[in-house]
């Protein structure tokens, strides 16, 4: 058998994907959509070959009855080039849909290679479920994509500079340009990234006039527009977070990007200058000692006190999955199924420890009988405990199919069957598992997939595919009910307690600061998909992204507020305004609801359906007298709703053309811009309209007194007519 080809074609995503595994262990993923393909190349680990192997010759293929795919499911095409072997070729092709009778037998087969899809890009194609540990490494993307919207974006936003009336423009080459009004002098420039901006926002906070842009790099920056100085940079991995530790208040959190960042509750605090070749896989503090496991191989030794880099220690020719570090030793393994051992102060390699028929993948120093010893657990689903010191291996035995993760519980005590007392062990894989030293299973907390395991001693933490942790008192077993549920993240990567909080990573780049009873806390990380929306209110700072989520900052200092959630797609405008006394943030996109959030405390207040196209324009005003929203659509409708209650006020019509942007000229009054370089001005409650004005261009934003942005500058409406 040479290769597996898996190729998928739906409704639900765009384009069609097709991955393809050889046996020699290189894998090709490829996403073809409008206006181009990307492509990407990656490493597999030793164990995805005989688990495809296997899992296709126990299910028959490719004699397994395939019913006819139900309109408009995704189709699934698995095809094998097969070759003789002692138990017959495996070649063929099979059409199905997702989970439709005689499929149920290829599950495992599925599983696997879903799991790819989603490994080989990065996260970057995300129309499959990622349910095993990583088993594709140094993935390097081959064609690069043409941006979304080809049409040159750019973005506009009203607002004053030093004092007088001012418009921001965002276009092509040049991240934000300032212009007065009504003349449109040059008030200032800035070019800082040749990603797109697709946001900006221009308003007042903390006594400074400020400018904030977001785009295609989900990087966003805040301006003093007075001295032009860049108070924040609010940006993340650029990828999944695959490893992080914990200590003294900060996070350390490592990426498919090759960097370490360091993070507090309140943000990023920067990256260490020292960057790996490779993927960050693994990463753990110990006092000072900050030690790093990457895709090249390399085990990094870096010193927390001044950031120097204290050794590189080059000895494992595959890539490294785990790292621990304890009492001036660090140990590391990967996929050599080696565990290595070395002196922390000098680098000096001080043995090698076997055991293993497949990667490692976790790591653990522990305490048996009142001495040191090293736990290790792999893609073989074997534990090991090892002496460290002399390379004795103390005890082994299976876990499961496979294990990702081990770690132990400090102040748990359990009595072996030799009657001597030892920590615990706690492995996450095909389950969650306590174990003796010795091998014997104390109790097994849940048999669903786990990617994660972390434990402060009091309780026990793991991460699923999901993206929801789970917590259990690891004295006896006890299920935390007061669980938090998963929050649109992506798969958990990695978990590491830090002062009775839970820190956790996932595959979406996101990191998140839990409380065991209470829930998330903090989100430190920035949006994991394109900037679309921004909009200041003071000094709160609003932004909506690709990823789905409206994420509230303080605008001076750059510090995460809130994260709301409940959009289950993108998020392609914003707009703020007073209720009842009350900030309010209006969002919508991409799934077509219109929600509004109270800005004090993120609490969602209403949620309206029922527009049949995505939502790019909303804005809030009045009309006969009552607070109301209005939102512009893809197919020109423009409904205005009571801002409370959700009810419809009117829904003006007649605009042709996608609605880009919406203004409350006064009272009653409301701009509308469309695409098609008209802004028309409605007559509210009544929806009588009261003026038209043609740009020859799209309009970008617009003023309260009537002024329009394009991609070529300021222009004059024209005023309501008399009535």
């Amino acid at each position: 058998m040479s290769h597996v080809r898996y190729r998928l074609t739906g409704t639900s995503f765009p384009g069609t994907v097709e991955l393809t595994v050889w046996a020699d262990g290189r894998a090709r993923l490829e996403h073809a959509r409008a206006g181009g393909v990307r492509a990407w190349t990656a490493e597999l680990d030793q164990a995805v070959w005989p688990w495809l192997v296997d899992g296709l010759r126990s299910a028959g293929f490719p004699h397994v009855a395939a019913p006819t795919p139900l309109p408009g499911s995704t189709l699934r095409e698995l095809t094998v080039d097969g070759e003789d072997g002692p138990d017959g070729a495996l070649g063929g092709s099979l059409l199905f849909g997702w989970r439709d009778g005689g499929e149920v037998r290829l599950e495992p087969v599925l599983r696997i290679l879903d799991a790819l899809v989603y490994q080989v890009g990065d996260g970057a194609v995300r129309e499959t479920a990622n349910e095993l540990p990583r088993l594709a490494h140094r993935s390097t993307p081959d064609r690069a994509l043409p941006p979304p919207d080809p049409g040159a974006p750019a973005a506009a936003a009203f607002g004053t500079v030093g004092g007088r009336p001012a418009y921001a423009l965002s276009r092509p080459g040049r991240t934000f340009s300032l212009y007065g009004l009504p003349y449109g002098e040059d008030l200032g420039s800035a070019t800082v990234t040749d990603a797109p901006t697709r946001a900006v926002a221009l308003g007042t906070a903390g006594g400074r006039e400020i400018v904030a842009t977001g785009g295609d790099d989900l990087v966003i920056r805040v301006w003093d527009t007075g001295t032009g100085q860049q108070l924040h940079a609010t940006t993340g991995h650029d990828g999944p977070v695959l490893a992080l530790a914990a200590s003294g208040g900060l996070i350390y959190t490592g990426g498919a990007d090759g960097v370490l960042r360091v993070w507090d509750a309140a943000g990023s605090l920067g990256a260490l200058a020292d960057r790996h070749e490779g993927s960050i896989n693994a990463v753990c503090v110990d006092g000072t000692l900050l030690v790093t496991g990457s895709d090249d191989g390399a085990v990094r030794l870096t010193d927390l006190s001044d950031g120097r880099t204290l050794h590189s220690l080059p000895g494992h020719p595959g890539w490294v999955n785990a790292v621990a570090a304890a009492d001036g030793l660090v140990a590391s393994a990967g996929s050599d199924r080696l565990i290595r051992l070395w002196d922390a102060s000098t680098g000096q390699e001080l043995r090698v420890l076997e055991g293993h028929e497949a990667s490692v993948t976790g790591l653990a120093f522990l305490s048996v009988a009142a001495r040191p010893a090293l736990a290790s657990c792999a893609l073989d689903g074997r534990v090991t405990v090892h002496d460290p010191h002399t390379g004795t291996l103390l005890a082994t035995w299976h876990s499961g199919q496979w294990a990702t993760a081990i770690t132990t519980t400090p102040e748990g005590r359990a009595t072996t069957a030799t009657g001597a007392v030892s920590e615990w062990l706690v492995t996450a894989g095909d389950g969650v598992r306590v174990w003796a030293v010795d091998g014997t299973l104390s109790r097994e907390l849940t048999g669903a997939v786990a990617t994660a395991v972390a434990s402060d001693g009091a309780l026990v933490a793991a991460g699923s595919p999901g993206g929801t942790p789970w917590f259990w008192r690891p004295a006896d077993g006890s299920f935390l009910p007061e669980t938090p549920t998963a929050s649109g993240d992506g798969g958990v990567t990695s978990l590491a307690f830090d002062g009775g909080n839970l820190v956790c990573g996932t595959d979406s780049g996101t990191v998140r600061v839990h409380h065991p009873v209470d829930g998330v806390v903090a989100v430190p990380t920035p949006h994991t998909g394109q900037v679309l929306a921004l909009a200041l209110d003071g000094d709160l700072l609003v932004s909506g992204g690709m990823d789905g989520t409206v994420r509230t900052w303080d605008a001076v200092s750059g510090r995460p507020l809130r994260r709301l959630t409940g959009h289950t797609a993108g998020v392609t405008c914003l707009a703020t305004g007073r209720i009842g006394g009350r900030v309010v943030i209006a969002s919508s996109g991409y799934d077509r609801a219109v929600r509004t959030w109270d800005a004090a405390t993120g609490r969602p207040l209403s949620v309206v359906h029922g527009h049949p196209l995505p939502v790019y324009a909303l804005a809030f005003g009045t009309a006969g007298g009552r607070a109301v929203l209005a939102a512009g659509s893809y197919d020109g409708l423009v409904p205005v709703r009571d801002a409370e209650t959700g009810e419809d006020v009117v829904v003006l019509g007649g605009n042709p053309g996608t609605v880009r942007c919406l203004r409350f000229h006064e009272p009653d009054v409301l701009a509308v811009g469309c695409d098609d370089g008209t802004v028309r001005l409605w007559r509210l409650p009544d929806g009588e309209r009261v003026g038209e004005t043609r740009l020859g261009d799209v309009p970008l934003a617009l003023s309260s007194d009537l002024y329009a942005v394009t991609h070529n500058g300021l222009s004059r409406l024209m005023p309501p007519e008399s009535q």
